[in-house]
């Protein structure tokens, strides 16, 4: 497997000289086993990036790509009318998240917010509802509930012995949704994890569904996990503080490491 980071930011897309480094995108995570064979984690405005360089790529033929949603909140789901493999007749796209997901492209993609309806785009679209564990391209992805206003899942991804977890835009509740991002943890080689808030923001934003550095790496010790990967960075954090939370993490697990635009993964 190898992962990319197309977008680490929450919230909302963000332009500044201070704040290149880590990127500006919103939430898309890809990991791929082949040049056809990915899987992609939200369709935040990182998927657009995406879509551009599979685009220069020059991928002839058919193309199969199947889309995993953790929620619906605009910074999850705005890149995908932009996203260009929407507009071949050759992909197919499969989206998959909570209850739901079919009606919230439809809704979003109509006058007066969007020029084309999602039906009328030419590649073959569809929306499926996953609450189960499927099978994509010999991996086992498990989705799993986390702790966010309005729901959000989480995703186990198993693949020839190795295990990627992505866990953003959720709260530790101190009881059973904590258990079972702890389960679904277990042993992982990356956790992709939600640490959006400083530890002093969260004292005063309980009940956002958003996690800290703290939180990433107490979840990274008890299961056993191999690199902890940051994510969700908060949009008013800047270069540096987004260097300093790294830093913290790292004194508390030292393989730990802040996302940022285009960083590659290979497990």
């Amino acid at each position: 497997m190898k992962v990319r980071i197309w977008g680490a930011r929450g919230s909302v897309p963000c332009f500044s000289k201070k704040k290149s480094h880590f990127g500006t995108n919103t939430s898309c995570v890809e990991i791929k086993f082949s040049d056809k064979e990915r899987l992609i984690f939200d369709a935040g405005t990182g998927i657009v990036s995406m879509g551009n360089h599979l685009s220069l790529k020059n991928l002839k033929g058919e193309q199969t790509l199947y889309l995993f949603l953790s929620h619906f909140h605009w910074d999850h789901i705005q890149g995908l009318p932009f996203f260009k493999p929407v507009f071949s007749k050759d992909a197919s796209i499969h989206i998959f998240g909570k209850e739901g997901t079919e009606m919230v492209f439809s809704s979003q993609m109509i006058e007066p917010f969007y020029p084309v309806p999602i039906k009328a785009l030419p590649a073959n679209i569809t929306t499926n509802h996953i609450n189960s564990p499927m099978n994509v391209w010999g991996a086992k992805v498990i989705p799993f509930p986390l702790n966010h206003p309005q729901g959000a899942l989480g995703y186990r991804i198993e693949y020839d012995k190795r295990v990627v977890v992505y866990a953003t835009d959720t709260e530790p509740d101190g009881g059973r949704l904590d258990e079972i991002l702890l389960e679904n943890c277990k042993n992982a080689d990356i956790l992709i994890m939600d640490s959006n808030n400083s530890l002093e923001e969260a004292k005063v934003r309980v009940g956002w569904g958003h996690s800290t550095w703290k939180d990433c790496t107490e979840v990274s010790k008890k299961c056993g996990v191999k690199k902890l990967i940051l994510f969700h960075h908060d949009p008013f954090h800047d270069d540096n503080s987004v260097f300093e939370k790294e830093a913290f993490a790292q004194r508390a697990f030292r393989n730990s490491f802040s996302a940022f635009e285009e960083m590659q993964i290979d497990v």
